[in-house]
């Protein structure tokens, strides 16, 4: 049982779910009554305080936009032996992350459903790369499936600040979507355009309906839709500088 004293709220662990670079996840049972945080819960716990404030500060920030993860809860918690471990409460995905959502069914979405869902998740992205913060890690497991089989995004524990138009030095990544420019280092900084790059990575594999491995350029002409929508896979993961610039120009692609 895990207590927080932030709310006063009280949460039953239950078996762990995932692990990652920052945490591990567990699904948890909010005890008591409350108006704010459901009863089915995750948990994450991390000794990471950066990631966790990071991560805690965007719960906030994003609180009620209805394609991201919602955070319930936040706090320190002082361990028997003196150590302290990090904890957010987290909105539970019903059918866990894209990557397993995929494994599972099998299938790639329709184009109407992929255009539409990725379309949610930029939106989220928008609201960052109008503050001009970089997600820079829209994987296939920071995309989550929830009732409905909605996309919504979460974990924002390596989320940056740019101060000019020229991007963040690119060290932390996840090298299954990254573009391969940074990965190699041919370019020292992370831009919008890139964020725009793994979502490109995500809409060729919800029409894939596979997330196990990266999309090449020549894997689109393969996709099973429309060649506008093509179109838009290509310029997403194709060369560097003909990409979308922001969310917001993607967007627009989507819904024409």
């Amino acid at each position: 049982i895990l207590v927080s004293p932030e709310t006063g709220l009280r949460y039953e662990i239950g078996k762990q779910i995932g692990q990652g670079g920052f945490g591990q996840v567990y699904l948890a049972t909010r005890l008591g009554r409350s108006g704010a945080v459901p009863v089915d819960v995750c948990i994450k716990v991390s000794d990471h305080q950066e990631t966790w404030l990071r991560e805690a500060y965007f719960g906030l920030v994003l609180n009620d936009h209805p394609r991201a993860i919602r955070v319930y809860d936040r706090f320190p918690l002082s361990t028997a032996n003196g150590r302290l471990l990090y904890c957010l409460v987290l909105e539970c995905a019903a059918d866990g992350d894209l990557s397993a959502f995929l494994e599972r069914s099998g299938k790639p979405f329709s184009e109407t459903a992929a255009r539409r869902e990725i379309a949610g998740v930029l939106e989220v992205l928008r609201k960052l790369h109008r503050g001009q913060l970089l997600h820079r890690d829209l994987t296939p497991m920071n995309v989550f499936v929830c009732d409905g089989h909605r996309l919504k995004l979460g974990d924002f524990g390596i989320v940056r600040q740019q101060s000019d138009a020229r991007g963040v030095t690119a060290r932390t990544m996840n090298l299954m979507t990254a573009p391969s420019e940074l990965i190699d280092r041919a370019t020292p900084k992370w831009q919008a355009r890139d964020d725009v790059y793994q979502v490109g990575q995500l809409l060729g594999m919800v029409m894939r309906g596979d997330a196990r491995a990266r999309l090449r350029t020549a894997d689109v002409r393969k996709l099973a839709c429309s060649d506008q929508l093509k179109e838009i896979i290509y310029r997403c993961v194709g060369e560097r500088r003909k990409r979308y610039e922001s969310a917001d120009e993607m967007i627009d692609a989507l819904r024409t």
